[in-house]
């Protein structure tokens, strides 16, 4: 039988305690100063700042704004909802639960634009400060607020000891601090609404029968707002009222009064989808789960165990629910227990749906996000392991007491480890999703144990402690290397100078480096936000002008000498053509490799298209070649003066005259003294008019720049592709005209 605590041991008032609690949480996990979530939370970020700015429910402001951008990938997390209107793709449940707050920010946005110091404009790049800001802010003070009423219900049951200790791993040690914190998941709102849920029905349990239908009540609206804001804990809410029908029997008709706060998001879901399931009927046309023996094992092994998204690996005090859950069900005739044995089952079908789930590891996220909906439960189930079976273990041996004692603490220590590295590594570490491939597309990385994304974390934690010498000035000087070979990932078959992609493809490449400098690379391994060494691939199009640029992720730390690779997926561009693909060697924040010399270490051409355009060669094989006739002959000219001449010119090479881009064909020219010296290697330029097709003529007006001194000289007429050859040093013909350079006029 559990008893009540000695309140006369406590020093510090129970009411005070929730209050420290708020305060703590909110302290630390506002302490890392980012915010962690992901696209999937724009909708319900908006809905309110929306509803309350333009007055509509309709999201149709957005439809051409800047989350409509490539950049947000097509903004996916809005969806076409019927009468023509734009709606959220997501449940609206977390903004309906956040409302309060968002009362409350949109009231401090409209105060400091009164005053001019803020723009409410909800579609401009100026909002998106507040937009994260408030995001971050709503997600710590609404999982706060969670924490406690945790702490409040099982401080019914609990001594305080164990309640505090209980509310310790709830609010650190699991993921409510690096998922339901740090962003406005749907998981941030579900958790309030389940905690609340349970702890209504523990105050109903010891309540007078008026207060009774009260707490029924509140445990009711609860129940109906959670399959709002996110369908698969709806199996909580069926748990609570077939418990509530059992344990209350006619009573029990409160909590249905209750469930009317499912009805907004009920309507909502009518109104623009026909449907019960909302936007969820347009991102899955197909079913998102895959009923098969193989998927089960690979999705129940990879939510348990994989090293970067098991639940094992990241709080391994799962474990001690186990035990918990053998009590409360051994325990199965107290109301208590009865209720914590529904939601227990609810959280094992909640488990079991996501072994047959096809996009198992929850995209891009820290850890197992997915397994946070469990998590109120399994920590009400480790209460109960401490209250019980963990006290019998002081009756054992003094050695097997200490031992399990130590072994507790050393998996609370670790289970609040991978929480804190996560938050605290952020970035770069959250980037562990996409770097260097992205993970959706390429699972293996999640069984990976070399760079999990715990590691990851940790080294971005450490290196904010114990930084590289990444700014010593001779650190950037002695950088060096070169690129080998660029490759097909798959089958490792090098390229030759010219390939052929579809447009819009993408392939996954290598690049085999060696580190030619005496400072240490650091890879992508590193999480370093500054320094960082990454291959840079800049496409260029036919006219040489920059498209878009790529980044290779270089692995391990190399030192002087030692090999290494790089990978990345490449997108192709979408523009049938042919491109040049350029590579240098960076190192983020820091500079280019000095080596390079502005010129690149490897360079490709890319064919997109089907058919490779008529004309072109590769530079190997490329033709410089000119025609150039002056109108008016140069005898006599006076010196330091500049002199307008008309020149025709014909294109006689194998390739375009670009008149921009990176490697433009420019008019230029050389002088040569009485004895054949040169004097001026680097005339200037004089831009064509337009780009000049081969066979093609241009007339010009060329600028000449006359010596300075006196004397007999031999000027040289040529173009020149910069950065490439000059046409007079590549056998081609060139005029050479003798002039006299005199001090008189």
């Amino acid at each position: 039988m559990l008893t009540k605590p000695n309140f006369s041991r406590i020093n510090i008032s129970e009411t005070l305690l929730p209050i420290l609690v708020f305060f703590a949480c909110t302290v630390i996990y506002l302490a890392n100063g980012v915010t962690l979530s992901s696209t999937d939370t724009v909708p319900n970020t908006l809905l309110a700042f929306n509803l309350l700015e333009n007055n509509t429910f309709n999201l149709d402001a957005f439809r051409s704004s800047r989350f409509c951008t490539n950049s947000y990938v097509n903004c996916y997390f809005f969806a076409e909802g019927n009468h023509g209107h734009l709606s959220s793709i997501y449940p609206i449940g977390t903004a309906i639960v956040t409302f309060p707050l968002y009362l409350i920010f949109y009231a401090y946005l409209k105060l400091i634009s009164f005053y001019g110091s803020a723009s409410l404009d909800l579609t401009s790049a100026s909002f998106e400060i507040y937009r994260v800001f408030f995001e971050k802010l709503a997600a710590t003070l609404t999982t706060a607020i969670t924490v406690v009423i945790f702490y409040l219900s099982v401080r019914l049951k609990f001594s305080l000891s164990i309640s505090l200790l209980s509310t310790f791993i709830f609010a650190f040690a699991t993921n409510i601090w690096m998922t339901s914190s740090q962003g406005l998941w749907q998981h941030t709102a579900s958790n309030l609404a389940l905690v609340s849920m349970i702890f209504s029905l523990l105050k109903a349990n010891r309540a007078s029968e008026k207060s009774q239908k009260i707490w029924l009540l509140i445990a009711g609206v609860a129940c109906g707002l959670l399959p709002g804001i996110r369908p698969t804990s709806t199996l909580y809410t069926i748990a609570a009222i077939i418990y509530s029908i059992f344990t209350y029997r006619f009573q029990s008709i409160y909590l249905f009064f209750g469930l009317v706060s499912a009805l907004p998001s009920i309507a909502w879901n009518l109104y623009y989808f026909d449907n019960l399931t909302g936007g969820y009927s347009k991102m899955f046309p197909k079913p998102p789960y895959k009923f098969t023996f193989s998927n089960f094992i690979k999705a129940s092994l990879g939510t348990l165990i994989s090293p970067s998204r098991g639940l094992l690996v990241f709080s391994p005090i799962f474990l001690y629910s186990l035990p918990g859950a053998y009590q409360v069900f051994k325990l199965k005739a107290g109301k208590d227990e009865k209720l914590i044995g529904c939601m227990t089952i609810a959280s094992l079908a909640l488990l079991a749906n996501y072994f047959f789930y096809l996009v198992w590891w929850a995209g891009h996220s820290y850890g197992p996000r997915f397994m946070t909906d469990m998590m109120p439960v399994v920590c009400y189930l480790i209460s109960y392991f401490l209250v019980h079976p963990f006290q019998k273990l002081i009756h054992l041996p003094k050695i097997l007491y200490t031992k399990s004692l130590v072994i507790f603490i050393v998996i609370v220590t670790f289970s609040t480890f991978t929480q804190f590295v996560g938050a605290f590594g952020a970035n770069p570490g959250y980037m562990w999703n996409g770097v260097p491939i992205n993970v959706d597309s390429n699972h293996y990385r999640l069984w990976s144990f070399k760079d999990s994304q715990i590691e990851r974390n940790a080294k971005a934690v450490f290196h904010q402690i114990i930084k590289p010498s990444i700014d010593n000035p001779a650190y950037a000087e002695n950088l060096g290397g070169i690129i080998k070979q660029v490759v097909v990932d798959e089958s490792n078959q090098a390229f030759g100078s010219l390939i052929s992609v579809k447009p819009s493809s993408e392939k996954v490449l290598k690049a085999k480096l060696e580190n030619t400098g005496t400072s240490n690379w650091f890879g992508y391994e590193s999480a370093l936000k500054k320094g960082e060494v990454r291959v840079r691939g800049r496409f260029y199009d036919e006219r040489k002008k920059e498209i878009s640029q790529v980044r290779f992720y270089v692995s391990g730390t190399p030192k002087q000498h030692e090999s290494t690779e790089a990978i990345a997926s490449i997108a192709f561009p979408k523009e049938p053509g042919i491109y040049k693909l350029l590579f240098d060697l960076v190192s983020e924040e820091v500079g280019v490799f000095p080596n390079s010399n502005g010129k690149p270490l490897y360079e490709l051409y890319v064919n997109v298209g089907d058919q490779k355009p008529k004309n072109f060669q590769l530079p190997s094989a490329q033709v410089f070649s000119q025609e150039i006739k002056i109108i008016n002959n140069i005898r006599t000219v006076k010196v330091a003066s500049t002199l307008r001449i008309p020149i025709f010119l014909k294109n006689k090479s194998s390739f375009v005259w670009y008149n921009s881009g990176l490697n433009p064909t420019n008019f230029s020219y050389r002088w040569l003294d009485a004895s054949g010296k040169l004097v001026v290697a680097d005339g200037d330029r004089t831009i064509l008019p337009f780009d000049v097709a081969p066979e093609e003529s241009v007339a010009i007006n060329a600028a000449i720049k006359i010596p300075t001194t006196p004397g007999q000289y031999t000027l040289i007429l040529t173009m020149v592709q910069e950065t490439v050859a000059w046409f007079s040093d590549k056998q081609s013909p060139y005029p050479k005209i003798d002039v006299t350079v005199t001090s008189d006029s």
